[in-house]
């Protein structure tokens, strides 16, 4: 009996779908769930380190880039605000289905998906205050969206800041 249920669980845990037909010479696309279950970062380190070699940059410092004398940065900083949730499933290529459907109709908002174990959510927007989320509902559900509601996130703020010339440091 005890062998019966050591067996199976192990039985179930080989490769799960065959991703090319050999006979016809053909290849199915596997769902993104089977790369991220068969991937293994360890076996790419050494890679890494031959890549870094033929550039010359290993174990040597990298010079900072000479900025021109008037210039503009993008700086993002992760804050505590507020997105808009429209899709949730336990499926990632679900999750990622919806992301792309939600960009085509969201339009300028950023489009995320979420993992919170063991639910994949979809939130579009970075929102400072829940005013401005709660603003911009009624459009997010007049796009198809009628469960969609206002939650609280991490949000990524993107902020402009011009470095002034060196002349110009006093």
């Amino acid at each position: 009996m005890c062998f019966f249920f050591f067996v199976f669980p192990v039985a179930g845990c080989g490769p799960g779908q065959m991703l090319s037909d050999e006979q016809n010479g053909t290849r199915e696309k596997a769902p993104l769930a089977y790369y991220e279950a068969t991937l293994r970062p360890s076996e790419f380190d050494e890679e890494v380190e031959t890549v870094q070699q033929s550039h010359g940059r290993h174990g040597q410092s990298v010079t900072p880039v000479d900025l021109p004398s008037d210039s503009t940065v993008v700086e993002t900083v992760e804050v505590q605000g507020f997105r808009i949730q429209v899709f949730a499933s336990a499926n990632i290529d679900e999750a990622v289905s919806a992301r792309e459907t939600a960009r085509t109709k969201v339009g300028n908002d950023s489009v995320y998906v979420v993992y919170d174990p063991p639910v994949y959510k979809v939130r579009v927007g970075d929102y400072a205050t829940r005013l401005e989320a709660s603003q911009r509902l009624p459009r997010i559900v007049n796009l198809g969206y009628p469960d969609a509601w206002v939650v609280s996130d991490k949000i990524t703020l993107r902020r402009v800041t011009r470095i002034p010339r060196p002349g110009d440091l006093r």
